[in-house]
């Protein structure tokens, strides 16, 4: 009997905890059929009993296999959990630690990869940290004329950016953890084929997003030079009417004049003579700077 089948008692104990008439009794009662020390149980109970309420509260309408799938994220309450419960196992002899993490998995709900990753995750900050603590210390001194003056002004320390920094980490590598198990748990679906896939279609968004940004180069290009079409366009239409309405007034003149010297030819000699020199005397010539007639009036 050891603290492994305690606490798989307990939790199909907890499934049903109207079940359970006094929480002293039930936890005495499994250590001593056991063989574990008194007092060994409240730790477990406690945390479980905080575990199981919470899922059942946010999870009512999933079962145990559809919460394994879900990635959810670590509390403080499953960390301290899965910590003291190998430490126990290891004091009690269990030497492997995949079978440890692996009933870690069954008591907490959760997918093994999401245990393991968690697990080594912990190791590896814990190993950092005792880097940190046993990193010696170098000492330079210098003469007492190289001291520098202690400055009278409060120097504000740094946000603490990197505890954040490393928050996010964890959630993203969670997730991707989640993810794996996820997919494991799936039948018909390769891990690797997905994988892939998701990187060819990423490559080939970025293609698409290369090639959409210069089509839009290109049609503003297009736009620009359609721009400057339609402005001479504009132009030529313009310098065009006003052709065409120095032409309708020249016609005009013209016509005024071919009026006059049919009337001119129906005269007689001296009347020709007289009206001629009257007429010589009112005309008007109008020539523009290339020499051509513009306009011809009396």
């Amino acid at each position: 009997m050891s603290l492994k089948s305690a606490l798989f008692e307990m939790q199909e104990a907890l499934k049903e905890p109207r079940a359970i008439q006094s929480e002293e009794f039930f936890i005495k009662e499994l250590e001593t059929s056991n063989n574990l020390n008194p007092g060994t149980l409240i730790f477990f109970y406690n945390n479980l009993m905080a575990s199981h309420m919470k899922h059942a509260k946010n999870n009512d309408n999933q079962t145990e296999a559809d919460m394994k799938k879900v990635n959810r994220k670590w509390s403080k309450i499953e960390i301290e959990f899965m910590s003291e419960y190998i430490k126990e196992r290891q004091e009690e002899g269990a030497q492997n630690i995949t079978e440890i993490l692996e009933e870690v998995a069954q008591l907490l709900n959760r997918g093994y990869q999401s245990v393991n990753y968690k697990y080594y995750s912990l190791l590896k900050t814990k190993g950092k940290i005792q880097e940190r603590i046993h990193e010696p210390l170098h000492f330079t001194t210098i003469s007492y004329n190289e001291v520098p003056v202690v400055s009278t002004e409060v120097i504000q320390e740094n946000s603490p950016v990197s505890k954040e920094t490393n928050h996010r980490d964890d959630d993203l590598l969670d997730v991707l953890s989640g993810l794996i198990t996820n997919v494991q748990k799936l039948p018909g679906i390769q891990l690797n084929e997905l994988l892939r896939s998701i990187y060819n279609l990423t490559n080939m968004a970025l293609q698409n997003q290369a090639e959409v940004e210069q089509f839009e180069n290109i049609k503003m290009e297009y736009n620009q030079e359609n721009e400057i079409l339609r402005e001479k366009l504009t132009k030529k239409d313009q310098q065009l009417l006003k052709e065409k309405k120095r032409n309708d007034e020249l016609q005009k003149e013209v016509s005024k004049l071919a009026k006059e010297i049919t009337a001119f030819n129906q005269l007689g000699d001296a009347a020709k003579i007289q009206s001629l020199k009257a007429y010589n005397q009112r005309l008007n010539y109008i020539i523009d700077g290339f020499g051509i007639v513009m306009k011809v009036g009396s």
